[in-house]
Parts: C-alpha cells; structure tokens; sequence
C-alpha cells in the first residue's frame, strides 16, 4: 500500500526537480514493474520516465555496455533471441541514447538486484562522459518511501568491471546501499551460495510454498519469481 504521505514526497522532489531543470529531466525506473507504478499512481510529471528492464546480478556481461557483444551475450544468457533482447531491454532506453538531458534521475531499490542495475546505468553514463546532473532516490518498493542522494560520477565504470566482469570486490569507494549490494552480489555468485543452501534443505516443500518462503527469506537480494525458478530447475538437474 503506497502511502500518501510518501506520494506527496515524490511530487515535492518531482517539483524541486522541475523548476531547477524543466523538462530536460529523464528517470530511468528499476524495470516494468516499477513504471507501470508510477503510471497508475499518477507519478509521472515533467521529463520522460523510462524502466530499466534487466537483471544484471544473472548471467555474463561485457566492459562496453549496450555494446553489440553486451546484447549479444545478455540474450544468450537470457535465453531470449537478440531481436526480443533489444525490443524489451533496448527499445525503452532509447531516450538515454538519443537525447541529451541536464538531469538524470534513477529510481532504484536498495536491495541487491536493483543495486547491480543501477550500477550498470552509473557505469554507461561515465562510459559516455555524461555531463548533467545525477540524483539516486532509493525507493522502498512497498511504500514508496523515497531517499535522494547527488551521485558523483567518478569510478563506477571501474566498479562495475571489477565485479560484473573481474568478480572482484572493488577498491573504490560507492554509496553505502550499492556496497550493499556488491557484498550480496558476492555471495549470490558463489556456487554454494546461501540460497542454494536453504533450497536444497527445503526440497520437499511444493514449488509455491518454497517460493513464498525465499521471497521471505532473502529479501534483500530482491530476486523475482524467474530468478529463483531458474535456481531451483539447475539445483533439481543436478
């Protein structure tokens, strides 16, 4: 249940936004889910809202981000054809691509899955030495409760190739909710990682109870439903 108290918080920051920068705004949300939200809360004010559809703590990934080789190995790890690659991930971004906006905004959870996103967005903005402005509000998902933080770009594009390619805790220093999330992250690409622990002492709960019980459990990874389906078909071939 989205409070109104925290609506009239998201409406104040999208009017601070707006007399500083106007429309030259754009926010990129944690995927569809969260869009769709804004859409049917009425969030959606002056500048353009796009999701960030990807899950970018599964599967491989290159140092050019949105690169040919970045698509190329991202469907593959999705199992999805290029072409439904680009018109789910891709096409919604285009606006990053295309046009150029004094402020970015970035609507993220502080949980580990919307943390290794949102570090893949800070890394391509540094990759194309984005000059604007950058705010993080970190939102609690429930209740939509916001956080803003000014994001300086500095080191994220060497962050995010010491753990999303080197997988390598980094060396340099990021906010206090993506250490968060590399520390998790960490632990979720371990072979025998604590979820894989926890379903493979629970597998004799039916598929649902089970899946209500790791949402529970573990959610701080902030995994979905196709994650952990995912885990359980690669633990059960095993």
């Amino acid at each position: 249940m989205i409070d109104l108290s925290y609506r009239s918080k998201i409406k104040d920051f999208h009017s601070k936004m707006n007399h500083q920068f106007g429309s030259e705004i754009l926010n990129i949300l944690n995927g569809q889910v969260m869009y769709e939200v804004f859409q049917t809360n009425k969030f959606l004010e002056k500048g353009e809202y796009i999701p960030f559809n990807e899950a970018m703590c599964s599967h491989e990934t290159s140092v050019a981000i949105f690169s040919d080789e970045f698509i190329n190995l991202r469907a593959l790890g999705h199992k999805v054809s290029i072409q439904e690659y680009k018109n789910l991930t891709m096409t919604p971004l285009k606006p990053l691509f295309e046009k150029e906006y004094k402020c970015i905004v970035l609507w993220f959870g502080d949980d580990m899955f919307c943390q290794i996103n949102m570090l893949t967005v800070l890394a391509y903005l540094e990759q194309v030495a984005y000059k604007g402005k950058v705010f993080f509000n970190m939102v609690n998902e429930m209740t939509y409760e916001i956080e803003t933080t000014e994001i300086f770009l500095s080191s994220y594009k060497k962050v995010y190739q010491q753990v999303l390619i080197d997988h390598q805790f980094p060396n340099l220093k990021v906010i206090p909710s993506m250490l968060q999330g590399i520390r998790l992250y960490m632990e979720y690409i371990k072979a025998d990682n604590e979820i894989i622990t926890y379903i493979r002492e629970n597998e004799n709960q039916s598929q649902n109870e089970l899946l209500e019980n790791l949402f529970q459990s573990f959610p701080q990874y902030g995994l979905g439903d196709v994650q952990y389906l995912k885990i359980i078909e690669t633990i059960s071939k095993v």
